[in-house]
């Protein structure tokens, strides 16, 4: 029992690091706002939307997948709208606490839980995904859980396992579709390295057992993901552009932070994907352990962390490299072998402590990378989170949706940055904005983002718009060409455009 509370004593611990600056910045996020809307219409309506026409400009067919919408629509709107920031901290609460169960089973002991918790809670990437309202935060745990069923399955063959690995993956089709993604690719590397099909066949099981058991409804997500694919095998040349400047160059980077270390990390293939989880070292170092035969048998969970954690990161160079990146960010593939990685990190940093052979370099570099992790992690979520104005909802711009919800008739408006659509779209109560609630959609949007390809005049005549709305720290006014709108009004950094016969 002692254990155990230490086990949930450490995921908290991991909580209030997550939470405490979304106790600053309340209303921070992009996704956030996308699927808070969806969870309202569930509110209203009973049932999960096809739709959403009254709010965005290019409607069609919803098809992100339910599970988080369906989470959030158990809340009410106005705690939602207030406490989204706990939202992913929770989900990782229970991520945390099966990372726990697995360092244990890796390990031998509990205190291999508990040191795989502290290494989990310490990846730069888990706190700093979690600060947003996403699908990233629950389709990891989820993916956690899917892929211990799956290997359950392949360890243990039998009508149980196999039963609990259809469970996983069903589960995670309804819950993030990257996921499901990694999945599929993580499982074919395992079919590979261990030459072995059974993971393969619980998978296509699960596949098959959620379109053929919910009367097709995951071929709609299903359909979504691949036209997200082939759009970007397309458009992956924009991936990174600035919406109206196109490609940063080395005299001229991007406005936003984030795209800049996005960008970085394309030029340094390798290195920020040990910044992201420098736990996976460990997975390489226990494939030269002399003795690797012998704690692989100890523990058969041991080879499956060391080769799921290799096997993602190395899924993820490939899928950095040009001509792959339209599959995923070669990052994203990394953050669902977090888990695994500090498992396999624990059970090595264990071996390495009990022997008087290891380097003392060797022991104390577990304590000096964690409390580097520690840095970077509040480095970031300062400079991405609490002070990260355009990807919050800020005073500036609650005065401008309060002067866009005065307005006397219906608002069709359009933001650049186009970030800042879906917190528009959710707190506009007489109009909707230039997005799309799913991925015909972006087709459709393709002239306007990610890169700007015709003339905004253009653009607002074909969707009727009668407002754009301008963050200045993204954009100076004078690179924009819109004939027939001007400024109506202004916040710190944000204008508001209208059309001249609009009388806004």
């Amino acid at each position: 029992m002692t254990d155990i509370l230490i086990a949930v004593a450490i995921a908290l611990a991991g909580f209030g690091l997550e939470v405490w600056p979304r106790l600053i910045n309340r209303y921070f996020g992009i996704d956030t706002w996308r699927f808070a809307l969806l969870a309202d219409a569930i509110r209203r309506h009973g049932r999960y939307p096809d739709s959403v026409p009254e709010k965005y400009l290019v409607p069609g067919s919803v098809d992100n997948p339910p599970f988080l919408p369906f989470v959030c629509s158990r809340f009410s709107k106005d705690w939602l709208d207030r406490n989204q920031g706990l939202v992913s901290p929770a989900f990782d609460v229970l991520q945390s606490l099966t990372v726990f169960a697995l360092g244990w089973a890796v390990s031998g002991a509990p205190v291999g839980g508990h040191l795989a918790q502290v290494l989990y809670m310490l990846t730069p990437v888990v706190p700093l995904e979690a600060s947003n309202l996403s699908l990233r935060t629950p389709g990891s745990l989820v993916f956690l859980w899917a892929m211990l069923a799956v290997q359950a399955y392949a360890l243990h063959p039998n009508a149980w396992t196999f039963a609990l690995g259809l469970a996983g993956v069903t589960l995670l089709t309804f819950t993030h579709r990257m996921a499901v993604q990694v999945l599929f690719f993580g499982i074919i590397g395992f079919t590979v390295v261990d030459n072995n099909a059974r993971c393969l066949l619980v998978f296509l099981a699960g596949v098959l057992f959620s379109i053929f058991a919910f009367k097709g409804a995951y071929l709609k997500s299903l359909r979504g993901q691949l036209l997200l694919i082939a759009f970007w095998m397309y458009n992956i040349h924009n991936r990174l552009a600035h919406q109206i400047r196109g490609l940063p160059t080395k005299e001229k980077q991007h406005t936003d932070f984030v795209r800049r270390i996005e960008y970085l990390i394309q030029k340094i293939p390798v290195l920020p994907f040990l910044a992201v989880n420098p736990w996976t070292l460990y997975a390489f170092a226990a494939l030269l352990l002399p003795d690797y035969r012998e704690l692989a048998a100890t523990s058969p969970w041991f080879p499956v962390v060391v080769k799921w954690a290799v096997i993602l990161f190395v899924l993820g160079i490939l899928f950095n490299t040009k001509y792959m990146r339209f599959l995923g960010e070669g990052p994203r593939y990394l953050e669902y072998a977090t888990g695994a990685a500090a498992a396999a990190a624990a059970a090595c940093i264990l071996k390495f402590a009990a022997d008087p052979a290891a380097w003392a370099v060797v022991k104390a570099a577990p304590w000096l990378v964690g409390l580097g992790c520690l840095g970077v992690i509040l480095y970031f979520q300062v400079k991405l989170v609490v002070k990260n104005p355009d990807k919050s909802v800020t005073p500036a711009l609650w005065a401008v949706l309060a002067h866009l919800n005065a307005f006397p008739g219906e608002v069709r408006i359009a933001c650049i940055p186009h970030g800042l659509a879906d917190a528009v779209t959710y707190f506009l109560k007489n109009g909707k904005a230039l997005l799309s609630d799913n991925s015909v959609g972006v087709y459709e949007l393709v002239d306007f983002w990610p890169h700007l390809q015709k003339p905004l005049a253009e653009i607002a005549d074909r969707y009727g718009l009668t407002h754009f709305l301008v963050s200045t720290k993204f954009v100076s006014l004078e690179e924009l060409d819109i004939p027939g709108f001007v400024e109506v009004f202004r916040q710190e950094h944000y204008v508001v455009l209208a059309r001249r016969e609009g009388g806004a």
